[in-house]
């Protein structure tokens, strides 16, 4: 298997953790921290920025996948 391969695949295996953490914590109103859940009621802020860190975090998955995508020799 190529690099560019192996990475194209972690890449959407991240994106696909990444992507169903963030869809169940949008449904739920909780997303997990490091010993606890994150509610929006209790702790909002932090909730948000799980929201928005798993937004980026997904960005960054499109960007490196059209990446390996399209230079592939770079890698």
């Amino acid at each position: 298997m190529h690099r560019s391969q192996l990475i194209i695949l972690l890449n959407l295996l991240l994106g696909a953790l990444v992507g169903a953490d963030l869809v169940r914590a949008l449904r739920t109103g909780r997303a997990r921290g490091r010993s606890e859940f994150i509610t929006k009621q209790k702790r909002p802020a932090l909730y948000w920025r799980h929201v928005y860190g798993s937004c980026a975090v997904l960005v960054f998955c499109a960007v490196v996948l059209l990446w390996a995508i399209i230079s592939p020799e770079s890698f």
